[in-house]
């Protein structure tokens, strides 16, 4: 008896594989993608293959060049600036109306998620940096949805992919964790207090590359 899940198609299985890879950067810039490997590793066809790379060309993550090959794409300096300049302008947009439609439970509890990573970091446990970058999504995407502008929610909706690639980018190169850690307390504290005038001096601070 059906469950009613949607078993996902292979291309779909393909897709998810490699973007995680690629998102985490476990797949380096500039690094073939071979559909013959791949089919191979995924014990599938190279179509479903195929048809995941085009999805993820579209998502910015891999080139394509007709008669050579995929490729995951290399990082320029300018694109992780525009990403981040558009996501900081869309927050500061946001927090305008949000600052006031958050209850103090659901603060409460995005607080206390930052405060058991920062605890058990200081008792020497590893984070890891999707975790991190979990909690992270979590704050600003509530954010977005408590301002109610969908087409603000949509354009970043369609940057996640690549500035999820960007960030665990820049935890790792920059090694500024525990920086980053102490800003999303205090932008909840912000949000807590209504002071739209620190919460978006935050936002700027902490939305940067």
């Amino acid at each position: 008896m059906s469950n009613g899940t949607k078993k996902p198609s292979r291309a779909e299985v393909a897709y998810q594989i490699l973007k995680e890879r690629i998102t985490n950067n476990r797949a380096a810039a500039g690094t073939m993608l071979s559909e013959v490997a791949l089919a191979k590793e995924l014990n599938m066809s190279r179509t479903p293959i195929r048809e995941a790379l085009k999805i993820l060309e579209n998502e910015d993550l891999v080139e394509i060049i007709d008669g050579v090959g995929s490729f995951v794409k290399e990082i320029t300096q300018k694109d992780i600036e525009d990403a981040y300049a558009v996501r900081q302008a869309l927050e500061i947009f946001a927090a305008q109306t949000a600052i006031n439609a958050f209850t103090a439970e659901e603060l409460d509890r995005l607080e206390q998620c930052f405060l058991d990573i920062r605890r058990r970091m200081q008792a020497g446990e590893v984070v890891s940096i999707e975790e991190f970058i979990d909690a992270d999504w979590a704050l600003h995407d509530q954010l977005l949805q408590k301002s109610g502008n969908r087409y603000a929610q949509t354009i970043i909706d369609n940057l996640s992919v690549v500035m999820w690639r960007y960030q665990a980018l820049s935890v790792k190169s920059l090694c500024n964790t525990e920086k980053c850690l102490e800003e999303h307390l205090e932008i909840i504290e912000c949000i807590r207090r209504k002071d739209l005038e620190g919460l978006v001096d935050m936002l700027k601070q902490h939305i940067q590359y």
